[in-house]
C-alpha cells in the first residue's frame, strides 16, 4: 500500500496558485532551486531533520532568501534554522504570508488524492480515493503531538467533500480512505458525510478510534464501511491507562472480533516499550495480537516526541539516551527503558514484523477484497467492484504511471525510512508559486517511496 499525493501540499496546491512536483530526485530539487526562488518551504518528519538540514544549506547556496518549515519536523526540532515555522495544515497561514485571500472553512477546496493497493498476483495496482472530512483531534493521549500541533479539530465542509466524491466517482474510483485524526469525532457531520459515500455506491476505510467505531458500526456498516484504521496501541491495560489512551483494551478485542466476523479489512497501530512493558509481556501480548485477523499492523517503537506530555514525564523519570534526531522514526529505542534495552526492542520489534505478516495473512486480505467485501457471506460484489476500478481506472494508471512504478519497486523491499538506507540523497515534492515578484517552493524530503506507505504520520496516533 501506498500514498500517491502528499495530502498537506495537495490541500496547497489546491487552494493556492501554486503547482507541485511530487516525489522529485536529488536533479530535480536543484533544477527547481535554479529558479531562484524567494521562499522554500520544507514540509518533513522529526527523522528527516538531517537530510532537511542539508537541503536547507543547498538552497542559502542558491540565493533563497528564506527557509520556512512545516510538519512535525519544524513542530518538534531544529531552531534557529528557519525563518519561519508553520504549525498544522498550512493553506490560511501561507495565503496570508502572501498577501493571497483569505482561506476559510467556508471556501476551502478538498484536492483530489489518491493511494493505491496491490499484489504481485496481478499487474495493476487498485486505486482509492483519499478523503479529509475533520482536522485537528479533539483527544489528549499523553504521547501524541496532534491536538497542540493541529489546535481545535474543525469540519471540512460538505460541499467539498461531495466534490471530491463525485471526482473520484467519475474516475472510476469504487473505494474511499478517510484518513481524519479520528473520523467520527463530529457526529452528525461523520453521518452526512456516511450518506454521501452510500449515495455515490463507495466501499470506505476510515482512520477512527475503538470506541467511535463501536458506537457506530451497524450504521456505518450499512452505508458501505469496509473496514479501518485503528490505533490499537497496546492489549495491556496499564500501558494504555498510562497514556491517558481513554480506550479499554476489552473494546479493542471486541471489536477486532467483530470486524473478523464481517472479514473486514484491518490496520492496527501497535505500540512497543511502554514503561510497564517487559520483554516477555511484548512477547505475550504479540501473540494474542496475533490470533486477530489484522491485515497490517504497523508495529512502532514508544518514542518520547517533543512537545508531549509523554516526553516530559519520560524525561524526568528516566532520561533521553539519544538525541541523534534520525533516531526518531519509531524503529529506535531513544529512552532509558527501565526494563528493556535498546539492542532488546529492535529485536523485539524485528520479531513481532515476521510474527504478523505473513504470504497467508496477504492472500486473506485479498479474499476480503475479492470474495467478502465487508460481509459475512462470500459473493461477487468486490470481484464486481475490482473489475469496474480497473476497467474505468485506466487514465489514473497513466497519470500515476511513474508513481505507480515507484510504489512496486517499493514492495520488493519494504519499508524503510531515508535514514536506514544506504546514503541515499532525494526529495520529495517540491511546490512552486509565482506571486509577483515572489516565488514559493516547498518540498517534502524522503528515500524515493518508502515514506509513502499508507499511514498517517505516526506522531497522530
Amino acid at each position: 500500500m501506498s500514498f500517491l499525493n502528499h495530502p498537506g501540499l495537495s490541500f496547497l496546491r489546491a487552494n493556492l496558485p501554486c503547482t507541485i512536483l511530487e516525489y522529485p530526485d536529488l536533479e530535480q530539487y536543484r533544477a527547481a532551486l535554479s529558479t531562484r526562488p524567494d521562499v522554500v518551504g520544507f514540509s518533513f518528519y522529526i527523522n528527516e531533520t538531517e537530510l532537511v538540514l542539508k537541503m536547507v544549506d543547498m538552497a542559502r547556496r542558491a540565493g533563497v532568501k528564506e527557509v520556512w518549515a512545516g510538519n512535525y519536523g519544524g513542530y518538534s526540532s531544529v531552531e534557529g534554522v528557519f525563518d519561519r515555522t508553520i504549525s498544522g495544515w498550512g493553506e490560511a497561514k501561507v495565503a496570508s504570508l502572501l498577501n493571497l485571500p483569505p482561506i476559510t472553512a467556508d471556501n476551502l477546496i478538498h484536492p483530489e488524492m489518491y493511494g493505491v493497493i496491490g499484489t504481485n498476483l496481478f499487474p495493476r495496482m487498485l486505486f482509492s480515493g483519499l478523503l479529509f472530512t475533520s482536522r485537528g483531534c479533539p483527544w489528549t493521549c499523553s504521547f501524541c503531538q496532534t491536538p497542540d500541533f493541529y489546535g481545535k479539530a474543525a469540519k471540512i465542509p460538505l460541499e467539498a467533500i461531495e466534490k471530491a466524491i463525485w471526482t473520484y466517482h467519475r474516475r472510476g474510483v469504487t473505494g474511499i480512505n478517510i484518513l481524519d485524526e479520528n473520523f467520527g469525532t463530529f457526529t452528525s457531520h461523520s453521518r452526512a458525510v456516511v450518506d454521501l459515500l452510500h449515495h455515490y455506491k463507495m466501499r470506505w476505510i476510515a482512520l477512527t478510534r475503538v470506541d467511535t467505531l463501536l458506537k457506530n458500526f451497524d450504521y456505518w456498516q450499512s452505508r458501505g464501511l469496509f473496514g479501518a484504521h485503528l490505533g490499537i496501541e497496546s492489549l495491556n491495560q496499564d500501558s494504555l491507562s498510562g497514556a491517558t489512551k481513554k480506550i479499554d483494551q476489552l473494546d479493542s478485542s471486541r471489536l477486532l472480533e467483530r470486524m473478523k466476523r464481517e472479514h473486514m479489512f484491518v490496520q492496527a497501530f501497535y505500540i512497543l516499550g511502554f514503561e510497564q512493558d517487559t520483554v516477555q509481556s511484548i512477547r505475550d501480548d504479540i501473540d494474542r495480537l496475533a490470533a486477530f485477523d489484522i491485515d497490517v499492523v504497523q508495529v512502532q517503537v514508544l518514542t518520547p516526541f517533543p512537545n508531549t506530555e509523554q516526553r516530559a514525564s519520560i524525561e524526568a523519570k528516566y532520561g533521553i539516551s539519544n538525541t541523534n534526531l534520525s533516531k526518531y522514526n519509531a524503529r529506535n529505542l531513544v529512552w532509558n527503558h527501565p526494563h528493556i534495552s535498546a539492542e532488546d526492542m529492535r529485536e523485539l520489534q524485528h520479531w513481532a514484523n515476521r510474527k504478523l505478516s505473513s504470504s497467508r495473512r496477504a492472500l486473506r486480505t485479498l479474499a476480503k477484497f475479492a470474495v467478502f467485501c465487508g460481509n459475512q457471506k462470500p459473493g461477487l460484489q468486490g470481484a464486481r467492484l475490482l473489475m469496474r476500478s480497473w476497467e474505468r481506472g485506466a487514465d489514473l494508471h497513466k497519470l500515476y504511471a511513474r508513481n505507480v512504478a515507484a510504489a512496486r519497486r517499493w514492495t520488493k523491499t519494504g519499508w524503510y525510512p531515508h535514514e536506514e538506507v544506504t546514503q541515499r540523497e532525494s526529495v520529495t515534492h517540491v511546490l512552486s508559486k509565482e506571486s509577483g515578484a515572489q516565488r514559493l517552493h516547498a518540498i517534502r524530503p524522503a528515500a524515493d517511496a518508502r515514506d509513502s506507505a499508507i499511514s498517517a504520520p505516526l506522531a497522530s496516533r
